[in-house]
């Protein structure tokens, strides 16, 4: 997966330049349970929370894909010592999480991949006291339209209104937004639902957005 080669160059170059550095150490699976929501999270043994990171992962499918189809993902993650609480599509079950972890780690960072970006915007706003000031959005889309069935306004722009975040990383697959003629005809799979940039920086004048492109890969990898 192209994640697992790029990972440490986003770290050193965007605005995630923290103190993370290669570990190999066991890793610690458990489950936190919020009434029927399982919230799988992946941290690295003998570590002091307080130092570190907690990523909070939404999957693909608004959150709805299970996080073992992440699993190398998650564990290149863990080797740079971050903790990652693979979150599920109930937005309450996520916000119950932030409120209990809030004050066990240095920093909580939502980190999203495809439509699960839906998901943590709809809870990034309310957590304002969760300790969230930065996110990563990898080939962010918003298929919030649909899922609302406010088809009417499918042409209309989003307002994408961030009230706490200060810094996003946000990295495309270029391949997930070229068409193709020949030899083979393609659809892009990301355009006609991908988030537009322009909008959110319009909507967010105070973010500070860095921007990643991959040029040699696509949407599932």
């Amino acid at each position: 997966m192209y994640i697992k080669s790029m990972f440490k160059l986003l770290l050193s170059l965007a605005f995630l330049s923290v103190d993370s550095y290669i570990l190999n150490n066991p890793i610690n699976i458990y489950k936190k349970i919020y009434e029927n929501n399982v919230i799988k999270v992946y941290e690295p043994k003998n570590n002091d929370r307080k130092n570190m990171t907690a990523l909070v992962f939404y999957s693909g499918a608004n959150a709805l894909i299970p996080s073992d189809v992440y699993s190398d993902f998650i564990n290149t993650l863990n080797n740079y010592n971050y903790t990652v609480a693979a979150v599920t599509n109930d937005n309450q079950a996520t916000l119950q999480l932030l409120y209990d972890i809030k004050n066990e780690y240095k920093e909580l960072i939502p980190i999203t991949h495809s439509s699960g970006f839906v998901s943590a915007l709809q809870t990034i706003n309310i957590a304002s006291e969760h300790n969230i000031s930065r996110a990563i959005f990898l080939d962010p889309v918003d298929n919030s339209k649909f899922i609302n069935k406010d088809f009417l306004s499918l042409f209309k722009k989003s307002d994408y209104v961030l009230n706490n975040l200060k810094n996003i990383l946000v990295l495309n697959a270029k391949k997930s937004y070229e068409w193709s003629t020949f030899p083979n005809f393609s659809i892009p799979f990301i355009p006609a639902f991908a988030l537009d940039l322009k909008e959110l920086e319009k909507s967010n004048p105070q973010l500070n957005i860095e921007k990643l492109e991959a040029k040699e890969h696509g949407h599932s990898d």
